[in-house]
């Protein structure tokens, strides 16, 4: 392929994920048609190959090295579940390439062959859980799928919560298929314990349900929110109207979102997508591209000994603002928001940034470790 880049895109479009990761794929292609149509990169056009692996991890591993094995792909984006990215990484690394992550995660992970676009844990949940410990109470229930960013990411905000005083007062976790049977014990438990807020790891299809049975028992997001990360506008969009009304969502962009840099990208995704909303991973994957384009005609070639370097030194302006990567970290400088989840008009910001936030996704700041450990924690990262 002398005349093309050739990029690789293993997102889903079915299973349990599908509908997010939709919207990633279609930004992906909205990405890559704009650079196509400014003449590719040092003048030949960015050639993606899709590959759909229905959620599962299995897939997203075997697809990865196909596409670097018989395909010459050198640069992969994709992965949603941590479970996939985890699946696809060895592929990458025993292949010497390199994978773009538009996904927000639970940290604590270094690759030099990841570049991590979506939120770390000080993006998202601790502005989040600062927000919920002001303005909700201080007593959470906690509930998640059962797989690793579920666990890891609960496990941040129990640890964030007792640390600022707050009580976690259960954690339960349930099936990525989730059924009714699962939900009603979360149910009847929430009734026993009326926790301030609950804090949702539920990922996938699981989430419209969890939420239509939550409003289905009387719960009021007025003064029991559901809070989350892993929550976007297609799940809301599929839910029964009303039933998002009030929840809250942490996340760098929205499609709501009323700054400059990100009305041009919501209209141009409304268009492509056919009026899906633009989610914070499909925004994420759309100035991923953009990242690798700019890096890519910096470097001269896809090789990850060139890119790589020259990843570093690029920023791209971003629909939520100005992003770049951290070469320390390999995760992306951004903008974390909160927000009450408001269906009929613009999202209410009730927390957003004057400045963009540095990666921090051993949370090394926030848990204020001297300068010996930072320094020994960095030469873990570095290896």
């Amino acid at each position: 392929m002398e005349n093309v880049w050739p990029i690789g895109v293993v997102m889903s479009e079915t299973g349990v994920t599908g509908t997010v990761e939709k919207t990633q794929v279609m930004a992906v292609k909205l990405a890559v048609e704009e650079v196509n149509a400014e003449g590719g990169v040092l003048g030949k056009p960015l050639l993606p190959l899709f590959r759909d692996p229905a959620s599962r991890p299995r897939n997203y591993r075997d697809m990865t090295h196909e596409l670097c094995r018989d395909h010459g792909v050198r640069v992969i984006f994709g992965g949603h579940m941590s479970s996939t990215r985890k699946a696809m990484l060895p592929m990458i690394e025993s292949q010497n390439a390199l994978m773009f992550y538009p996904t927000l995660y639970e940290g604590f992970e270094y690759s030099r062959h990841c570049i991590y676009t979506g939120a770390a844990p000080n993006q998202n949940s601790v502005p989040l859980v600062d927000y919920l410990l002001e303005t909700c109470g201080k007593r959470i229930f906690l509930v998640g799928s059962d797989y690793v960013y579920p666990y890891e990411s609960n496990r941040i905000v129990a640890d964030l919560f007792r640390s600022k005083g707050g009580r976690v007062l259960d954690e339960i976790f349930v099936p990525l298929d989730l059924r009714d049977e699962d939900i009603k014990p979360i149910l009847n438990r929430i009734y026993e314990t009326q926790p301030d807020m609950i804090y949702s790891t539920i990922v996938g299809d699981g989430i419209v349900k969890f939420y239509e049975a939550f409003k289905a028992a009387g719960f009021d997001p007025e003064t029991m929110p559901i809070a989350s990360q892993s929550t976007s506008e297609v799940d809301v969009m599929r839910m029964k109207p009303g039933t998002a009304e009030g929840h809250i969502i942490a996340a760098p962009f929205f499609d709501s979102l009323q700054v400059p840099s990100a009305l041009g990208f919501i209209k141009a995704f409304h268009e492509v997508s056919g009026g899906l909303p633009a989610t914070a991973p499909a925004e994420a994957a759309y100035y991923s591209v953009h990242l690798f384009a700019k890096a890519l005609a910096l470097a001269g070639e896809d090789h990850i000994d060139r890119l790589l370097p020259a990843l570093y030194e690029v920023e791209v302006d971003a629909p939520q603002g100005p992003v770049r990567i951290d070469r320390l970290t390999n995760h992306t400088h951004l903008w974390p928001r909160v927000a009450r989840i408001r269906e009929n008009s613009p999202y209410q910001i009730v927390n957003s940034p004057s400045r963009r936030v540095a990666p921090d996704p051993y949370l090394v700041d926030v848990i204020g470790a001297s300068d010996d450990e930072v320094a020994d924690l960095m030469s873990l990262v570095g290896n």
